[in-house]
């Protein structure tokens, strides 16, 4: 069993993806922006992060370097969004940051679950 941190300001979609974790055998913890999201990370010691790229508040860049500074930028990062970037960006921003998959909303619930089984 993993822990899984849902970052997600739509809370018909948080509570889609925690069905889904918990459906999955595994322990989720909910944040609505970055902001709790950084707060919350250390103590949760989640196993996998299911991030939202758009947010009031933080950018998806400024979340990321927040984890590196608290040194948890070796957490496993799937990005679930509506944002399409170009392939470039796309690579650039899964390179610099341990971002492991990118998953397109709206999704399909069984690629989302074999996103996670692969990460995990």
């Amino acid at each position: 069993m993993a822990t899984i941190i849902i970052v997600d300001d739509h809370k018909d979609i948080v509570d889609t993806l925690v069905k889904i974790v918990v459906k999955m055998g595994h322990t989720a913890v909910t944040a609505g922006n970055g902001e709790e999201f950084l707060s919350k990370v250390s103590d949760a010691k989640p196993d996998l992060a299911l991030l939202d790229v758009m947010m009031p508040g933080l950018t998806t860049k400024q979340i990321l370097n927040g984890l590196k500074e608290k040194n948890l930028g070796n957490l496993k990062v799937i990005l679930v969004t509506v944002v399409r970037f170009a392939d470039e960006e796309k690579k650039a921003l899964m390179s610099e940051h341990n971002i492991v998959d990118y998953v397109t909303k709206p999704f399909k619930v069984h690629e989302l679950m074999e996103s996670i089984k692969r990460q995990l």
